[in-house]
């Protein structure tokens, strides 16, 4: 093999992972998810927790909120939860690593996949150190969570 062919073969999957396309998806989507996030509905462990069967609950609203590359859990004006996250759009379905505050990936990392559908925003998670979803479901015995989210308009 010529040294061109070497260096193309060593540079070819640089550029791809460089690619405006592949970086633009992801900088869409991440431009996508910002801001307030209204809980829809959420199964978790196949176990409805929030959906149109559920009484509803007395006291604050459960929000998600992201800010550049930041996530945290509101409930009412206070933060339960906070952390960082990577998105991949570029994969299918779309990946989402749900990690601790420091941002590295580790076993308390969450890998899920999510999409939109206008202003809906649909996510699932697996537990943290379990493999990623391959859909959107949420079975008795998987751990993985499942949820709902609309933009919340001020």
């Amino acid at each position: 093999m010529n040294a061109v062919c070497l260096v193309a073969l060593a540079i070819g999957p640089i550029m791809a992972a460089n690619d405006p396309g592949t970086l633009d998806a992801s900088q869409d989507d991440l431009a996508k998810l910002q801001g307030t996030w209204l809980t829809v509905s959420l199964v978790n462990d196949g176990k409805t927790l929030v959906g149109e069967n559920t009484p509803p609950k007395k006291g604050p609203t459960t929000k998600f909120a992201y800010e550049g590359n930041k996530w945290m859990v509101k409930v009412g004006d206070r933060t339960v939860a906070t952390g960082v996250f990577k998105i991949d759009a570029t994969k299918t379905p779309k990946e989402i690593d749900i990690l601790e505050e420091t941002g590295v990936k580790n076993d308390k990392t969450k890998l899920g996949i999510y999409e939109f559908d206008g202003d809906a925003y649909k996510f699932c998670l697996a537990p943290a150190g379990k493999p990623r979803p391959t859909d959107f479901t949420s079975k008795a015995g998987s751990g993985h969570s499942l949820g709902v989210s609309k933009r919340d308009k001020p």
